[in-house]
């Protein structure tokens, strides 16, 4: 689970360029070395459509892909498929990350996924093809866009299936957060609920969402908090006591850290 949000984490802060986008077939019982001697030029989504097929990266690290199953990476690596009997198709999306951010190392590694196959994925993979073909920026934008939806998609199917122990639990837990973020929160309180210690709660929430319950609620305040005063409507000191917070200047400490500028600086700009 932590690899999937992972993931999404990298995506989604980490510039990407998507190029091709692929349907292969492979003969049953063949072994393709195309990427042996000379390394991947892009990182790539391969998800499996039917048959079965192994990819192994730099010579050790195999990964069986099947229908419900899906390789994200692999940047740079030496790559060779073993076919297997029933021969293989599979769909592949090429994609640049840009290397000035942290998270593109992770782009650099073959990552396996597991996910609740669905027809959708068959439906979101043609309509990549079709735009591939347009030209133009408008279409370039599209197959970007539709690539994120995918994406996002596989990753959200595969954290179903890997359902941690609690999942329901903490599912209550983010409804009970998104309606109640305004009022006093504290993990205590949250761990009471459910009658767990709040080291054994916070750990199980972390493992559920990536981050810890009460950097949870913060991020749902300083997104509403953000949301109001994009309206210019309020004062600071309003919006801070609308999401929870007494102390305007604590409040500001957090819209900072959360955004990178004051909660007076996006109210300025709404006034001018």
């Amino acid at each position: 689970m932590e690899r999937y949000n992972q993931l999404a984490q990298a995506f989604a802060y980490t510039p990407i360029h998507v190029y091709g986008v692929y349907k292969s077939r492979l003969e049953a019982n063949r072994l393709y070395r195309g990427h042996v001697d000379q390394p991947t030029a892009y990182g790539g989504l391969i998800l499996g459509l039917r048959g079965s097929a192994r990819f192994t990266f730099n010579g050790s690290n195999s990964i069986e892909v099947n229908q419900g199953k899906a390789i994200i990476g692999g940047y740079q690596m030496r790559l060779a498929l073993e076919v297997g009997e029933t021969g293989c198709e599979y769909a592949l999306i090429h994609f640049l990350a840009d290397g000035r951010t942290p998270q593109a190392a992770l782009f650099q590694k073959a990552h396996q996924l597991e996910y609740l196959f669905e027809p959708s994925i068959l439906q979101m993979v043609d309509e990549l093809i079709q735009i591939d073909a347009e030209p133009g920026e408008i279409a370039a934008l599209q197959k970007k866009a539709l690539f994120y939806q995918l994406l996002a998609h596989v990753l959200r199917l595969a954290r179903l299936q890997q359902k941690p122990k609690n999942s329901e639990v903490m599912e209550e837990t983010i409804r009970y957060i998104h309606a109640h973020y305004h009022e006093p929160i504290t993990l205590g309180q949250l761990a009471a609920r459910y009658d767990m210690t709040p080291k054994y709660f916070s750990a199980a929430f972390r493992k559920c969402t990536g981050v810890g319950p009460i950097d949870y609620v913060i991020h749902c305040r300083m997104k509403r908090a953000h949301q109001l005063l994009m309206t210019g409507a309020f004062t600071v000191s309003a919006v801070a006591r609308s999401v929870g917070y007494q102390d305007p200047y604590y409040f500001s400490r957090l819209f900072k850290k959360q955004f990178g500028v004051a909660p007076s600086y996006v109210l300025l700009e709404m006034k001018k």
